[in-house]
């Protein structure tokens, strides 16, 4: 009797050591997401800084949302599966819209998967992301990382072209642009007074003030790709469509 039950043990052991082995916690999703959550430590700060704005600027745009989680290891996880749950979990996409896209990378199975929300389906099929798959997979044989993402996100933005475009806001012209414009105009007429009027006697000073302005109307575009992101999250509704494979 003895015995038996030490089989059923072992053998109840065995299913649930299996069983755990297969299960993957997705991480709660931070208050501000931010499209690259490097959680394998594969990119540099420099190189997520990039993408970061880089696929935020391409939401503002599109209002698409491309999230790209980087994994040690799936722990037996199907990718495909892990990617639409994240993407899910994680509310990826906007809002009846449905356009969100996650790009699971697992460094140590080697596996990248492409899950596509409903809302992008129509455009990016299974046969365009095992595309940009096989593409980028050379690229991701050589460890160069930051490159296939850069690559495949690329690929994504010309199938996607002039799809959710949003409604241009205007913001270019906003108050300190117009600001900027008035000085510009200011300047200018200060110039043809300096020069007709006072001939050279302040010409130092216009130069200052040329200057000046010219540093002030570049100086905004520091971080710009951060201005008004309250992060991605608020649609999810994933499962339409995608690819997976190993490099």
């Amino acid at each position: 009797m003895r015995k038996v039950i030490r089989s059923i043990l072992i053998i109840l052991i065995f299913f649930c050591s299996n069983l755990l082995k297969g299960q993957f916690y997705i991480p709660e999703a931070p208050k501000k997401i931010y499209p690259v959550q490097d959680y394998a430590g594969v990119l540099s700060k420099k190189q997520i800084e990039k993408l970061n704005q880089k696929l935020i600027s391409y939401s503002k745009i599109t209002s698409t949302e491309i999230l790209v989680p980087i994994i040690q290891d799936l722990q037996g996880e199907d990718p495909n599966l892990l990617a639409s749950k994240w993407g899910e979990k994680w509310k990826i996409g906007r809002i009846h819209k449905n356009n969100g896209i996650v790009i699971l990378l697992s460094i140590h199975d080697k596996k990248i998967s492409i899950q596509n929300g409903y809302g992008i389906e129509p455009y990016i099929t299974d046969f365009l992301t095992m595309k940009i798959i096989k593409k980028i997979k050379p690229i991701l044989k050589n460890h160069l990382y930051y490159k296939a993402i850069d690559s495949g996100t690329q690929e994504i933005f010309q199938i996607l072209k002039n799809k959710y475009k949003k409604k241009q806001s205007n913001k270019i012209f906003s108050i300190w642009n117009l600001f900027t414009h008035i000085s510009s105009i200011f300047l200018i007429f200060l110039l043809f007074y300096l020069f007709f009027m006072k001939k050279t006697t302040y010409a130092s000073l216009f130069d200052t003030l040329f200057i000046t302005n010219f540093l002030f109307r570049n100086k905004k575009y520091d971080h710009d790709h951060d201005e008004n992101f309250d992060g991605f999250g608020g649609g999810g509704n994933f499962g339409g469509g995608g690819g997976s494979g190993n490099w």
